[in-house]
This record gives C-alpha cells, structure tokens and sequence, in this order.
C-alpha cells in the first residue's frame, strides 16, 4: 500500500506531499488542479513511463530543469528525479543505475481516458499494453524486447546499405538472431492473451460482459522463418523488415464481435476497466503481490447509483486510488482529498 507521495515541479504541482491513510482514496477537484498528475506520478514511479506522453520533457513544470517524485510503499522509499537529460532512480537511497533494474519492484494498473485507444486505436497501441504489463512481471521479457529491438535496428540499418545482388550472408545471420529472440516474444504475449482471457471469464459473473482477447500475430513462426529465409529482396527493396513480431496485434471482442466496430463509448470504457480489473488479478499471480489500481476520471460517465454499484464491486484486496470531478459521498470506507487551487482539504 502506498503511505505518502511527495512531488516537486511535477506538471501542475510545484510542491506537494500527501499521505493517504486507506486502501480507497477519492481525489476529488475541478479540472486543471492536479489530480490526474498525482497518478500520473504514482504510475511514472512504478514504471519510469507516462501513461499521458512519450516526451517525457512535459512532465516537468514550466522553466524548472527538473521534476521529482517521492513515494513510500510497503516501508520501501522510491525516488524519482528527471531532467531534460533522463532519469535517476533510487529505491531506499539507493540509487539503481539501470532502469530494467529498477522496474517492477511495485506495480500498478491505471485506467485513464487515453486507455480507450486500446480498442479504437491501432496496433502500435495495443502492443504498448502487452508490452508495458509483460515487462513489469519479466525481467526476461523486458531484456528479450529490449534485444528485438536492437538487433531489428541493425537488420534495418543493414537493409538500407546493401543491394539485391550483395552476399546475403550477414543478412541471414542478423535474420535468424532476431527470430530467436522474437520467439520469446511471441509466445510470452500468446500466453499473456491467454491467460487475461481466464481472468476476464472470471470477472464475467460480477459484471456481466462478455469479452474476449484474440492474439494476432503478424505471422505465425513458421512462416516468420520462411519470410526471413526466402524474402529478402522484398526488405532489402523496401529498406525495412516487413514481417515480425513487431507488427502484431490483438483484437478485443465482445460478444463474438470486435468491440472497436460494435461497442458504443459508454460500453469501451467498461470493457477497457474490466481489462485492467483482470490485469490485476493476472499480477497478483505472478507475483504474489498486490498492484495498486489507479482510475483516472473513470465516474464521469456513470449515473450516482452506477458510481455506487462501481465502488461496491471495486475489489478490497487492492490498494485503488480515485481521482474524479464529481463530488463522491463520504463513507467509512473512503479517505478523500478535495484537491484546490489554493489548498488542499482533507476528509476522512
């Protein structure tokens, strides 16, 4: 569970600490205050990533030359600086020099608006999502995907100098070291779906959708292999690698059919929660802990009795944290944070 966060020159927030004293916290506050850069906080900690932008520069408050984020989580301190130049990360004051290192060491799941691209969006998306829990339960993965990558690099930067008539020998050697590694990939994702898929059969019952996850990979692997070892004048012609596991993908299905084609907006954003609801039981298997559930103006849509019905089936094993424009009703079982302009009120 987490017990405090400190920010400074994070977005919006200069200077800010709170400690949160429940399991179900409410940060409650007009729009433009800060409460969604307080998860997006909490989820750059775990992750070294932002959930709102790739450049990461704009995470850092306006003509400052850094942001930092502090957070105490199960008695382990974990610090966060970031400069215009990258990152720096310690865990109990002491600093972990490699990111790959660094992360995994808590986890989160968060549902943000954006998180609806995950079934409007492309492929790229999608892939991010697999690519994002993987790496947070599997050094093995994250060291796999971070291989793929660079050897994808130089089979392209090799496509590009060399000719149809050239020896394809170091071509073929390059090809066959980014299948064995892509291999990995492959299968860890196919088991990923899979295994979701359970999860979200279980959570069915509670919330009464039928979805599904589909894994599309690009190619099978045995006509990867057959791609790579027959096709090279097509990747040496258009100077990149067509085929692999870079160009896969998953489709969402609900009720039988491709939620991205038949669900309304309404029924994305509740498909997209219990996606992220099965994530966190998908965590807990793997590693025995309990990721902390972060829902970012996940009420808005929903009447006062859905908001109720909501927080009821919310699951109580998990740390959640809330933040929302609409004022939510006090309970025992709630710590809400009216987060102002000015100052910031507490209410138990």
């Amino acid at each position: 569970m987490i017990e405090q966060i400190e920010l400074k020159n994070f977005r919006n927030l200069e200077n800010y600490s709170i400690k949160l004293q429940k399991p179900l916290v409410i940060i409650e506050g007009l729009n433009g205050v800060g409460k969604t850069s307080i998860l997006e906080a909490i989820y750059f900690t775990a992750t070294t990533k932002s959930h709102r932008t790739s450049q990461e520069k704009d995470i850092i408050q306006y003509q400052k030359e850094f942001a930092f984020v502090k957070l105490k989580q199960n008695q382990q301190i974990h610090e966060i600086v970031l400069t215009p130049n990258g990152k720096r990360t310690w865990i109990n004051k002491h600093e972990i020099r490699k990111i790959s290192d660094y992360i995994g060491k808590f986890h989160v799941v968060m549902f943000s608006p954006e998180d609806l691209m995950l079934i409007k969006g492309g492929p790229s998306e999608r892939r991010y999502f697999m690519d994002m829990e993987l790496m947070q339960v599997s050094k093995e993965y994250l060291r796999a995907l971070n291989t793929y990558k660079r050897i994808l690099k130089q089979r392209n930067l090799l496509l590009k100098k060399i000719s149809i008539d050239d020896d394809y020998t170091f071509l073929n050697i390059i090809s066959e070291q980014l299948y064995q590694v892509g291999c990995i990939i492959y299968d860890e994702r196919e088991k990923f779906i899979q295994q979701l898929n359970l999860k979200l059969s279980h959570l069915k019952t509670t919330y009464q959708l039928d979805i599904s996850l589909h894994y599309e990979p690009h190619m099978n692997k045995d006509q990867w292999l057959k791609y790579l070892k027959t096709k090279q004048k097509q990747d040496i012609l258009h100077q990149t690698s067509y085929a692999g596991i870079h160009k896969d993908d998953f489709k969402v299905l609900y009720n039988g059919l491709n939620a991205k084609d038949n669900a309304s907006q309404g029924t994305i954003r509740l498909i997209v929660i219990e996606l992220k609801l099965a994530l966190l039981e998908w965590i807990k298997e793997h590693t025995q802990q309990d990721a902390v559930l972060l829902l970012d103006d996940v009420l808005s849509e929903l009447d006062l009795e859905r908001q109720k019905i909501f927080l009821e089936k919310l699951s109580k094993k998990h740390q959640i944290i809330i933040s929302s424009a609409l004022h939510i009703e006090s309970s025992a079982d709630l710590q809400k944070i009216v987060l102002t302009k000015e100052k910031d009120v507490y209410a138990k």
